[in-house]
Order: structure tokens, then sequence, then C-alpha cells
């Protein structure tokens, strides 16, 4: 039987699932940014229009999950 976690323990398991949760969750968002800014381009749009219509989905994805959806 193992004693109670240490606090070093407890930031490795932290760090552990936070590295998790950027590869399953918010790598892809970025990765679907960057499409989204693919296909925009290819369609000719303006890079000056580009940034902050992908920038503002973004921020706008990530809120949302931090928020739980609300």
């Amino acid at each position: 039987m193992t004693g109670p976690m240490t606090t070093d323990d407890l930031r490795k398991a932290f760090s552990e699932q936070l590295m998790g949760l950027r590869e399953s969750v918010i790598q892809p968002l970025f990765d679907a940014a960057d499409g989204m800014r693919a296909d925009l381009r290819a369609r000719g749009w303006s890079e000056a229009v580009i940034d902050p219509v992908v920038a503002a989905w973004l921020a706008a994805t990530l809120a949302k999950i931090a928020g739980g959806g609300k």
C-alpha cells in the first residue's frame, strides 16, 4: 500500500493530465484552425481577413471548452 501523494507527486500527475489534454483536445483545434486558414487562403481570401477570422473562431472554441459549452 502506498502512502499519501506528495506535492511533487501531485504536480507531476497534474502536468501529465494537462499534457494529455493538450494532445487530445487543444492540438486538434489548432490543427483545424490551420486547415481553416489554408482553405480560406485557397479560396482567395485576403491575409488581412484570414487571421482575424481564424483567431476569432479559435478563441470562441477554446472559450466554449473552458466554459463547458455555456
